[in-house]
Order: structure tokens, then sequence, then C-alpha cells
């Protein structure tokens, strides 16, 4: 399902229209180039999947699918990337927070389930209903192992679904059958897509974990059509919490800082310890403080937000939680003011966890910009 992908995408070198120059016969490997000879970039399409990489990157794929490279027909087009990748090591902090998640997403697979879309519905609460009609498009903008699109797409839109790591394969394998998805391979800070070219994007739980976020939510801003929306997810800053709250979330802090250090074995050792110890001994007694009538003290309790959810879910979370080393938190305001500054308009941020969950929507008209 990649080929109706290439209407959108660009070049990430030079942000012009990209071309499939050639394919293999099962039309799931294939090159992406330019057909008016301006810019000398080929991209590689690997399993159905658009590699729009640049730099250390393009290096690392090449590494990690050196069977691909040695093998393929098309390889010999990719002989830059293979000459980078001798030698190549992970350098960037970046890419080590996505290889990260990228093990937690093989850990942890599973769509479509109903917990899933329990928590969609808690994501989506901000997005206009119109906006998830089958002749929208979307964009999932950090999509992990593909659940939020695989969601997306049940509700109506099809889906761009971006990564820049190895789960992006994940999310493929999930959303294949599906018909209504397309993977790329790409880096969510600098997205090689066509400005304005989507009804609705969304990035739920990434960008508190990437830099710097304001430049990356003024990139999604730009890509979204005019009466579009952007959805985000950033982690709260605990601005409507207590002290007692927030000192215990000083501790969970401290320890997530040494956790995601550790050997990734000892790492989920570790977050299963605290999903199994913490996570699922507060929810179980928020679930209860709840059904005894008691709404305003279970919501008052730390991971009160897991109540109905399983202990897997938990476990996912605990382990993207206490994996990243990059964590930023934002206070109310200033999601509000991150979506504003990225000239959306109409932003409305959900009194409803998680916190803090927003959508803007890009003016029908631009504002115009004042000259002295």
């Amino acid at each position: 399902m990649w080929r109706w992908v290439v209407e959108l995408v660009v070049c990430p070198v030079c942000r012009r229209r990209l071309a499939a120059l050639d394919a293999a016969a099962d039309d799931r490997d294939a090159v992406l180039g330019h057909v008016d000879g301006t810019c000398p970039e080929v991209y590689p399409v690997i399993g159905g999947i658009p590699r729009l990489l640049v730099g250390e990157a393009r290096a690392l794929l090449a590494a990690e699918r050196a069977d691909w490279f040695r093998q393929s027909p098309l390889a010999s087009r990719f002989r830059s990337w293979v000459t980078a990748a001798a030698g190549a090591e992970v350098r960037a902090a970046d890419l080590r927070v996505v290889a990260r998640f990228d093990r937690e997403w093989r850990a942890f697979p599973r769509v479509g389930t109903a917990e899933q879309e329990l928590v969609f519905a808690r994501y989506f609460d901000v997005v206009p209903a119109e906006l998830l009609a089958a002749d929208r498009v979307a964009l999932d903008a950090g999509c992990g192992g593909g659940r939020w699109a695989y969601q997306v797409q049940r509700h109506g839109p099809r889906v761009v679904a971006v990564d820049l790591g190895r789960s992006i394969e994940v999310a493929e394998r999930n959303t294949r059958d599906t018909g209504r998805v397309a993977c790329v391979q790409a880096d969510v800070r600098d997205l090689p897509l066509k400005p304005a070219s989507f009804d609705l994007a969304y990035s739920l739980g990434v960008l508190h974990h990437v830099g710097p976020t304001e430049r990356a939510v003024r990139g999604l801003a730009e890509l979204v059509r005019p009466g579009g929306s952007l959805l985000l997810y950033l982690y709260y800053a605990l601005d409507s919490r207590s002290t007692v709250y927030r000192s215990v979330f000083r501790v969970a802090d401290a320890v997530r800082r040494a956790s995601s250090r550790l050997p990734q074995p000892l790492l989920v050792v570790v977050s299963t310890a605290i999903a199994v110890t913490v996570y699922w001994p507060l929810a179980r007694l928020a679930r209860v403080l709840g059904a005894i009538g008691l709404r305003r003290a279970a919501e008052a309790l730390p991971l009160s937000f897991y109540a109905d959810l399983s202990l897997r879910t938990m476990r996912n979370d605990s382990q993207d939680r206490f994996g990243t080393s990059v964590e930023k938190r934002y206070a109310r305001a200033e999601v509000r003011r991150l979506l504003e500054d990225a000239g959306l308009s109409d932003v409305r941020v959900s009194d409803a966890s998680p916190y803090w969950h927003a959508a803007g929507m890009r003016p029908l008209r631009e504002r115009p910009t004042m000259t002295p």
C-alpha cells in the first residue's frame, strides 16, 4: 500500500516531489527518486515502506538491513548508503532513544484491541468528528507499532504512519491488511511530506521525547490543511496536582533517570516490577474508589488513568516511561501556547486524562503577516 503515499512525500534533502523509478516484481521493494534530474538523491522502498532517511539514520538502516543492501537487485542504487554504514556507530542521543522504543514495540506489538479502542476515545475527544470520515487523510507522527494508525483507519480516514525507527516495520505488519495505511520511515522533526496535505495530524506521547519540540509542532501544523486539526499528547508538568503528588513524581523521575541507562533485559525486569508493584495496586485502588462513589479521591491517585486497563498495558507504558532518557513536561498553558504559536486557532485542551492532550485547527484563512 505504499504507492498512494508517493503523491504526498517529498525528498528530505531538496523538498521536491519524488516518483517511483524502479520496482521489484512483487512491488514490495522499489526505488524513489527525481524524474527531472535536479537532485541525485534516491531512496529505497523496503518491504513496502519508503525509507526517506538522511545522515546517521540512513547509515544505520544500511547496517541493520545489510541483507537487503547486499542481495536486492535494486541495491546497486544505494552504494553510498552502504559505504556510510561501514563502521557506523549510533552517536546521536535521539537515535538511542528511538532504539529503546523499537525494542518496546517489538515486545508489545498488538493492535486493534478493545482496550486500545477505549484509550483512543480518550485521546480523540477533542477532534471534530467530521475529520474521522472515510474521505479524510490523517498523519500519525511517531506511530510506534501502529496502534493508533490502526484505530484511526478503523474509524474512517486513510493514514500515513511515520516513525524513524525499525518499529515502522511492526506498524506495517500490523496495518498491511487494512489497505488504508501507508508506512514511511522518516524523522518526525523534519517530515518529508507536502505541506497542507492532511485533514488530521496527530502525535501522541512522542514530541516530549525529542527536541526541539516547538519546531516539530510547527512542522506538523504546516502539514495540516486549512480547516484541519493537529492533535498532541504531551506529558504534563503536574500543574494540577498537590505537593504530595509532585513529591512522589520526583522519586519516580529519579528512578527513570537511572533505569533508562540499564541494558534492555534489565530494563524489562525493572519496568515490569514497577508495573506489578506500583501501577497495578494504585490503578485497582482507583477503580475501587470510583466504584463506591469516591470519584474525586480516585482521580487524585497517581496512575488512576489505568483504573480500567490491563496489566499488559501497564507493563507496556511502564517500559515506555522508565526506558527513555529524554523526557520533557508541559503545563496546560504551555501546551496551548505551543499550538497557538504554530499558527493554530480554536485550541482546546481536554479537561480529561491523559494530561495534557489538546487539538488546534489550521485557520481557513491565514493571519496576514505584518510588515513594518
